[in-house]
């Protein structure tokens, strides 16, 4: 069972501080305060239990993503939900084990309301012979551009956006340069891209990979540097004000009464805080109406585990790391990408797509029980 691990009435101390010394509109407040079963606690869980439904990519899916759309392999499978349909953004991708037709990015169409036995993939934006093309540009060439790669997929405004990052160079294991990260739009249910040349973050930045959850009007943003040894660091801005580079504000810390400060404009990313200490990589966050807390799951290649964290506010504080997956017996894992679509109970059963690099480079669909 869970386990409340920060007392109500502390936890109510806290939002009441944040409420009346807080620089932001109240109406922040008011919006984290409403989310479906809030709860002003973190939990001490008894455990977890996660499994291997299946493969969503690859020929020996279901899906039969080789013989269907030209995808021998692909990974990461951040996804969207946008008039009934759930898209998800394959990262790197080829048609064989020899690299065969490399296209940076691909994106799939999933109409599957059940998520007990896999997603049926339903289609993928193509090409004229049939094959899942790229939609993102990428240069391909090494210390400048070798790769665009899409890190989170979200829909708004009736649009589905993706933060992507150039990645100028691949270093070790875990790490690489990046030239900038950036939002893309799409207005045609993810046929066409822009690349919008205005709003990029710098490659030495925290905000390379993100993840986004919106809680009333506000889009909150959490990111990391490229690779995935860096700490997560949080930004914000309101949701009708997505291609608006100038209205994101960044976290820069608590005041003296608990308060969230933020600095807006891009003065304020060199001067973003880190909510979650490093090592994380592959980032992703639900709200989760189980627990009444937001949920972040991330590679930690320190415990060679993807693991999840609870957070009381988009800001923290964030809970213990609980593993929902070792490499000891999925190696070379990455990526835990959830969608609040795809859990049950509420949020004590939640679905993620998982990757990994060997021995098939593919995503595979598992699924966490809190207990």
């Amino acid at each position: 069972m869970k386990r409340l691990a920060l007392s109500l009435a502390a936890a109510l101390m806290l939002l009441t501080a944040c409420a009346a010394a807080s620089p932001l509109p109240m109406g922040e407040d008011e919006a984290v305060a409403a989310l479906p079963g809030k709860q002003w606690a973190l939990h001490e869980l008894d455990g977890l239990e996660t499994e291997h439904i299946g493969m969503l990519t690859g020929e020996d899916s279901p899906n039969k993503t080789l013989s269907r759309f030209g995808v021998w392999g692909t990974d990461l499978g951040s996804m969207a939900e946008l008039d009934g349909k759930v898209y998800l953004f394959g990262g790197d991708t080829f048609e064989s084990e020899g690299y065969a037709n490399w296209r940076s990015n691909v994106l799939f169409v999933i109409e599957d309301e059940d998520p007990s036995d896999g997603l049926s993939i339903t289609g993928a934006v193509t090409d004229r012979r049939g094959k899942a093309k790229e939609l993102l540009r990428s240069l391909k060439t090494d210390y400048k551009e070798m790769t665009v790669i899409p890190t989170n997929l979200f829909a708004a405004n009736g649009r589905l956006y993706c933060i992507y990052m150039s990645v100028s160079h691949w270093g070790a294991a875990g790490r690489w340069d990046a030239r900038h990260s950036g939002l893309a739009v799409s207005g045609d249910q993810g046929q066409t891209w822009q690349k919008l040349s205005d709003l990029q973050w710098p490659g030495d930045s925290g905000f390379i990979q993100t993840a986004n959850a919106q809680v009333g009007d506000t889009m909150y943003i959490w990111g990391i540097p490229a690779g995935r040894f860096g700490g997560v660091s949080l930004m914000k801005v309101p949701v009708d004000q997505l291609e608006d580079f100038s209205a994101y504000s960044y976290f820069t810390g608590l005041d003296e009464a608990g308060a969230p400060m933020w600095r807006q404009g891009p003065e304020g990313i060199p001067a973003a805080a880190t909510v979650i200490e490093a090592p994380a990589g592959e980032i992703s966050v639900i709200y989760n109406e189980y627990l009444g807390n937001f949920i972040i799951t991330y590679l930690n290649e320190k415990k060679a585990a993807i693991v999840m964290r609870e957070g009381l506010t988009p800001w923290g504080p964030f809970g213990q790391e609980y593993v929902l997956a070792r490499a000891a017996q999925y190696p070379a894992l990455y990526g835990a990408y959830m969608l609040p679509k795809y859990v049950e109970n509420k949020g004590q059963s939640f679905y993620f797509a998982m990757s990994r690099y060997f021995p098939v480079y593919n995503i595979l669909w598992m699924k966490t029980t809190l207990k």
